[in-house]
């Protein structure tokens, strides 16, 4: 009888936690996400740190350094990049996280000029130059590697007008 107790709470436990997970803020939940797994990474290598296998706390101890944002080294690299050659980004990004759809991204209407900026070339630049710019750019801003969708439109945008241009 007293298992079946305790197997009635626990499904009813598992219940209530997964309605808060559905109706949880989802920047919320990765933020706590990222701290709990960056606690118990930490957690467990100093665990395998005492038992003297260090060759396996280390990398684990960094992984979860990194989860908590202290890793001295790579954190940020895409942010600064992009700081520096778009200030708006960080706008644009919310704006498209929030659902918001810029249509100038889609209009096909951007300048020449505009691509060049965007890219980093200078006017009259070859079509090897845009692709290396192109490629050197996706590597950092492309949503797989956390960047945002909006800004991949934008590059592939410019390179397309670009291409079109040297087309002709």
């Amino acid at each position: 009888m007293a298992t079946l107790i305790a197997g009635a709470v626990a499904v009813f436990v598992l219940y209530m936690l997964l309605q808060l997970l559905r109706t949880a803020n989802p920047a919320m939940l990765a933020r706590a996400t990222k701290i709990g797994g960056g606690v118990l990474c930490l957690a467990a290598a100093a665990f395998t740190g005492l038992r003297g296998e260090f060759w396996v706390a280390i990398p684990i101890g960094l992984f979860g350094a990194g989860l908590l944002g202290w890793a001295p080294f790579g954190g940020g690299l895409a942010e600064r990049e992009l700081d520096r050659r778009f200030p708006g980004w960080r706008q644009h990004a919310q704006g498209n996280a929030a659902g918001r759809n810029d249509r100038s991204a889609a209009s096909g209407k951007m300048s020449d000029e505009e691509a060049y900026q965007i890219l980093g070339v200078k006017p009259g630049a070859g079509r090897d130059d845009i692709s290396r710019a192109h490629r050197s750019l996706m590597k950092k801003l492309h949503p797989d590697q956390g960047g945002s969708t909006y800004l991949a439109a934008r590059v592939n945008e410019a390179k397309d007008t670009l291409f079109r241009t040297h087309r002709s």
